[in-house]
């Protein structure tokens, strides 16, 4: 079924087209990531869709009754409202449309009463509404918020309040959902999570993200916006880039062919006409060739613009010691929590390591004591780094500038006026743009500026915090080339798992209190189940008694998991069931009744799952 549609739809900014004669369509079921650069019209488009703006010429349709929630740029809400109420705010529609289908259903022997009752009833069920309950526990668990739903929903911090505004689209009973950067704000975990709800979801995705490992996780198809044109390729993130590839090197060819045949008909053509008075045949062979010529020049394929020109990153570095860092008896508390205690720890020349764990496990924390910044709470840690190593940070907060200098100011500094010049040239600020005060860069202007910087510092060891935060995907595919180059000992803390996975050999998981240190990159899978691996691994007293207990409380914890995942099966069997053609209104009753009541028993297995693993 289709929900809207852009029909030549032109949009400009000035003088300049952000959107050029686009076209798309959007169905029940599509799942569609729309990509392109900073600033080429990704968030105009969705707000094009959702009908916030209108376009200068074409047309925006949108099916009667459909509703497409959208997640808003500034998560503003109420300071009356609760995580609870912001989340079922969407509830109240289901409610709606549960009502009309009751009264539907006392006149169906009413051909087009039947055809409304069928047409609201596939919206109901796209829209969740078989599935409130169980949706709405999985966004209170997915999203961090079990347990605070009470809470004041207008107090929360920013990251938190772009995580309940994305809760709140996710549970909006909308017929699609239009996300802009919905993993903005996530772990790795909460991503992975997030790609596992918006697979259930029956109604149309438009997302945009650049997480490469999200967008193949979930879209069937991609959406390339650049220069103002929409072209649209199956399949997920890595197909598109291969297909992009193709499409453009067919294109490069197919242009080159015809300037090549081009060239040699007009020399033919040239020497023709120098020849035609000397007989009718040649005069004859003239002619013929300018038609053949015309007629060439009719069929002349669009000439290849070529990608947008992207940063150049390079990143050098003297060589450093063997030994690089070493630590020991690392140890911080936070608010009476313990985030990690490392006995010790070495890093050597050359070693590539990811820093991973959920937000708010003590990652920052950790680079910061590791940088010196701050102390072991353990009167006997230490940090030393070697002998003529040399570090460049990159703080995620982007600080350190001196907000009142404009970005020419910044670089003359420390390179002088020619150079600084032609170094913002090179890392895409134009002229007119250098002047600009640090105080007025966007996200993406100061991230450049922070890796220009980095760098000019030749350090032999760079700790990147969040370094892909306000990137576009060229700019981040960019900086992962020059890491890949890069000859130093690497640091790395991010939340894009693709990027991770790319550049690193070693993993800290920091996480649930502990720390540990593993010879390979960052697993899904060992951030995905945090608690069971910290229950299993982490020592207790070396009791008769303590053994026995804990025995039995890990059999349990196997049984649970295995009744959990067998309800889960029963679930999407259901919901798969649901989805059957042919069904009626009493089928429907029984297969709500039993998702409830499966719901209710997978609640109650999951409570007591996290009982004893804190007991454990």
């Amino acid at each position: 079924m289709r929900l809207a549609a852009l029909e030549n739809v032109t949009y400009s900014i000035g003088e300049r087209d952000l959107l050029e004669k686009v076209s798309l369509e959007l169905r029940s079921g599509d799942k569609v990531a729309l990509v392109g650069r900073n600033g080429s019209g990704k968030t105009t488009l969705i707000r094009l869709l959702t009908g916030r703006l209108e376009p200068h010429s074409g047309r925006v349709l949108r099916r009667r009754g459909t509703v497409l929630a959208a997640t808003r740029q500034e998560a503003n809400f109420a300071v009356t409202k609760t995580v609870r109420d912001v989340l079922q705010e969407g509830f109240a529609r289901l409610q709606q449309m549960e009502n009309e289908l009751a009264e539907l259903e006392k006149r169906l022997d009413d051909p087009e009463v039947y055809e409304r009752w069928e047409e609201l009833h596939e919206r109901f069920q796209a829209a969740g509404g078989y599935t409130r309950n169980s949706r709405y526990q999985a966004v209170l668990k997915g999203l961090d918020f079990l347990g605070r739903e009470e809470e004041k929903a207008s107090r929360l911090s920013g990251g938190e309040a772009r995580r309940l505004e994305l809760g709140r689209a996710l549970l909006a009973a909308a017929d699609g959902l239009l996300l802009d950067e919905p993993t903005n704000h996530l772990d790795v975990t909460m991503r992975a999570w997030l790609a596992e709800f918006l697979r259930e979801y029956r109604g149309a995705l438009l997302f945009v993200s650049h997480d490469r490992w999200f967008m193949d996780q979930l879209a069937a198809s991609v959406l390339h916006l650049e220069r103002g044109v929409l072209q649209k390729y199956q399949g997920g993130y890595s197909a598109f880039r291969v297909a992009l590839a193709q499409r453009e090197e067919l294109a490069l060819r197919a242009w080159q062919n015809w300037e090549n045949r081009r060239r040699e008909l007009e020399q033919s053509l040239q020497q023709a006409r120098r020849w035609a008075h000397s007989s009718e045949k040649q005069a004859v062979r003239k002619r013929a060739l300018e038609t053949r010529y015309h007629k060439l020049l009719s069929e002349e394929p669009p000439k290849p613009e070529g990608r947008l020109r992207s940063v150049r990153i390079n990143f050098i570095a003297a060589r450093g010691p063997e030994r690089v860092l070493e630590a020991a008896r690392l140890q911080k508390t936070y608010s009476g929590r313990a985030l990690f205690q490392i006995e010790a720890l070495t890093l050597r020349r050359g070693e590539r390591v990811a820093l991973v764990g959920p937000n708010g496990a003590g990652k920052s924390t950790l680079l910061r004591l590791l940088l010196g910044e701050l102390g072991s709470d353990d009167p006997a840690g230490f940090v030393r780094m070697g002998p003529g190593v040399r570090v460049g940070y990159y703080d995620q907060k982007l600080s350190g500038f001196d907000e009142n200098l404009t970005l020419f100011e910044t670089l003359h500094q420390l390179v002088g006026d020619k150079e600084a010049h032609n170094l913002l040239g090179a890392w895409l600020f134009p002229y007119e743009a250098q002047f600009k005060k640090i105080a007025d860069l966007s996200g993406g202007e100061r991230a450049r500026l922070a890796l220009l910087t980095l760098a000019l510092s030749e350090a032999n060891l760079l700790v990147l915090d969040e370094p892909t935060n306000h990137l576009d995907l060229e700019t981040v595919e960019a900086l992962e080339e020059a890491l890949l180059r890069y000859p130093g000992t690497l640091i790395l803390v991010s939340h894009d798992l693709a990027f991770l996975q790319k550049l690193t050999q070693r993993s800290w998981y920091v996480q649930y209190g502990g720390f540990t240190d593993l010879p390979e990159p960052p697993k899904l899978a060992r951030l995905r189940t945090p608690a069971k691996e910290a229950a299993k691994e982490k020592p207790g007293p070396k009791t008769k008694r303590r053994s026995k207990s804990r025995w039995h409380s890990e059999r349990l914890i196997e049984k649970l998991e295995a009744e959990i995942e067998e309800l889960q099966e029963r679930l999407k069997a259901l919901h798969a069931r649901a989805a059957e053609p042919g069904l009626g209104p009493g089928d429907y009753a029984a297969i709500a009744r039993e998702e409830s009541e499966l719901n209710h028993a997978l609640n109650e297995r999951e409570a007591a799952w996290e009982r004893v693993v804190e007991e454990l």
